[in-house]
């Protein structure tokens, strides 16, 4: 397969491996545009970029509608936002909140399984968050930018075997887990 050389699409790595597309990595299914007669007092949230940043607020908007598995949201799903303000809007998520219905503009990324762990895709989109700025900001239009499935189709990155890539994500986990713990703990002070 050839891939794009450009510096913003080529991303270099020392890691061994195999290059790929990183669309070819997983499954990306964007959420559902909603109207306003989708909304009612009751039922699950539905996520937009505000609430992956910030959490449930008076401001989320629910619905008792009943929707595709494939935009239904679950505790530890994987998400990137693809659209919006380029430097605070395009990022990758942990789903941590209460389950929901996934709004449009975020993809629902499930991993390849065969290729890629779910921790490791999830620190490599991460990663690869000031190239997805830079490529949504080369696109901004009325403030917005995005990065598209052509954007994911022409990145491409080195894979390296599950078994590396497994050890890299225990590695990133555990400083993950104590800075998370670390947070909670001034939390608490600070709420005290």
């Amino acid at each position: 397969m050839t891939f794009d050389k450009s510096a913003l699409y080529n991303i270099k790595s020392h890691l061994p491996g195999t290059r790929h597309s990183l669309y070819e990595l997983a499954t990306w299914k964007n959420g559902l545009a909603f109207k306003k007669i989708d909304f009612s007092k009751s039922g699950k949230p539905v996520i937009k970029i505000a609430e992956l940043n910030s959490g449930i607020t008076s401001n989320t908007s629910y619905t008792n509608g009943k929707y595709n598995e494939e935009v239904a949201l679950h505790w530890d799903d994987l998400l990137f936002s693809w659209s919006g303000n380029p430097k605070t809007s395009i990022d990758t998520f942990r789903y941590r909140l209460e389950d929901g219905w996934l709004n449009q503009h975020i993809f629902k990324v499930t991993p390849n399984e065969k290729m890629v762990d779910k921790d490791f895709l999830f620190y490599l989109l991460k990663f690869l968050k000031p190239y997805f700025t830079e490529i949504a900001i080369n696109k901004q239009t009325t403030g917005l930018g995005h990065v598209t499935i052509a954007d994911l189709k022409r990145i491409s990155i080195i894979v390296p075997t599950l078994i590396l890539q497994q050890h890299i994500s225990s590695i990133l986990k555990s400083l993950d887990d104590k800075i998370e713990m670390n947070e909670n703990i001034n939390k608490n002070l600070f709420a005290t």
